[in-house]
This record gives C-alpha cells, structure tokens and sequence, in this order.
C-alpha cells in the first residue's frame, strides 16, 4: 500500500514536473533531450545512487542550462491529488487501472497536463511489451527488464 502510493507520488512528480517544464516553451524536443541527457550523466556518475540522489543531480544540471523544472503543489492541491489516488484505489483494479483512473482525475483538477496522442501510444506500446516480457520470463526481474528494452527498441 505504501509502495503504491509512494509511486504514485513519484509519479506525479515526475510526470506533472515534466510537463511543466515542457510547457513554458515549445521546444520540447531540446528540454527532453537535456532531461534525458542530465538523467544519462546522473546515473553513470553514481552507479548505486539513491533516487533522490539522482533526482537533485538532475535538477542541478538542468537549472546550469537554465531549464526549470516541476512547481510545489499547494497543501490544497496535494490533498486533491491524494484523494484522487485514494479514490483510484478504492474503486479496485489492477496498478495500470488504478494509475489510469487517478490520472485522469488529476488531469481534471488540472494537476497534471493531458497526455498527448504520442505519449498515450508509446505507454500503449510500452504496457504490451510489459506483459509479453513477464508472461516469458515470469519473476525474473532482469530478464523482463532486458525484455522491455530490447521490444521498445524494435
């Protein structure tokens, strides 16, 4: 239960930081890339590095190229966004379900910017080659993970 909802949380986060940071201009593209890039330097720096470890060498090296990332969500909205998970949970489902149906509604409270048609395709994409992998390689985690990699990049 806390795992879920801690990933929820971090999923918010990212997913609401980043599209705040694409929003304030229209070169996504380039932010994408630096983000990408930053998280690239991050992680090969620290091999074993905690999450949040990596998470601030990121935003440091994004706010060195002037890019800005996420905002602080208000009590008030951080209240909406846990009842929406709340909810989600309530309503029963499996994780994907549960996501989809808390995201939607932080999308309705404006928490979070709508998917668009390119992102909704590569998480379609994404979720297929999920379940392929694990109905191959079962509980091995590295091997679905290499599974995953090796179909999203075909």
């Amino acid at each position: 239960m806390k795992r879920l909802l801690a990933a929820a949380a971090l999923a918010l986060v990212v997913v609401g930081g980043a599209g705040v940071a694409y929003a304030h201009t229209g070169d996504r593209p380039a932010r994408r890339a630096a983000v990408r890039e930053c998280l690239r330097e991050a992680r090969q720096s620290d091999e074993g590095a905690e999450d949040g470890a990596i998470r601030a060498a990121v935003k440091a090296c994004l706010q060195e190229q002037g890019i800005e990332l996420g905002r602080n969500l208000t009590p008030e909205q951080r209240d909406q966004a846990k009842a929406c998970i709340e909810n989600a949970k309530a309503a029963g489902g499996e994780r994907p379900e549960v996501r989809a149906t808390a995201r939607s509604c932080m999308e309705a409270a404006g928490l979070v910017p709508p998917l668009t048609p390119e992102q909704q395709e590569r998480r379609a994409e994404l979720r297929s080659c999920v379940e392929a992998a694990r109905a191959e390689h079962g509980g091995d985690h590295p091997a679905v993970h290499a599974a995953v990699r090796e179909c999203m990049q075909a």
